[in-house]
């Protein structure tokens, strides 16, 4: 199962619940954050950083609704994105962790991470439901 950690905020490019990292920096920007606590979160962001790429296909205009998710086995970045998370929620934002067994379409990935766009939801047909007679029906 791949792992991400999210907010409750929608990002606006994906529509899907917003990563932790951007909510950590409005903190940090928006001074929120005593001072131990921002050099807390700028060492263990630096330490992300470091240790994980930051793709250039997150960057590109076809990949606005991309996403990154961890590999179970990044125990490391996890951990550290742990502390991130649980500094949030002392401040009130909540965090969630989910998980998927398949991502998307995958797009980046590297030993920890993978960055994929989301497949689209498929429509089948369901003649219990098609009233209308079209054949289809979102699902």
């Amino acid at each position: 199962m791949y792992i991400r950690f999210v907010t409750a905020r929608q990002h606006p490019d994906s529509g899907f619940l917003e990563g932790i990292f951007q909510a950590a920096i409005s903190l940090r920007d928006d001074g929120a954050l005593e001072p131990w606590e921002e050099q807390w979160l700028e060492r263990d962001l630096a330490w992300l950083k470091m240790h994980l790429k930051s793709p250039d296909v997150l960057r590109e205009p076809g990949n606005r609704r991309a996403i990154s998710w961890f590999r179970p086995s990044a125990l490391r970045p996890i951990e550290k994105v742990r502390g991130i998370a649980a500094l949030l929620a002392e401040k009130g934002e909540a965090v969630q962790m989910i998980k998927a067994a398949d991502p998307g379409i995958v797009l980046y990935e590297d030993r920890w991470q993978v960055v994929a766009k989301p497949r689209r939801k498929k429509r089948r047909v369901d003649p219990e439901e098609d009233a209308g007679g079209s054949g289809y029906r979102a699902t």
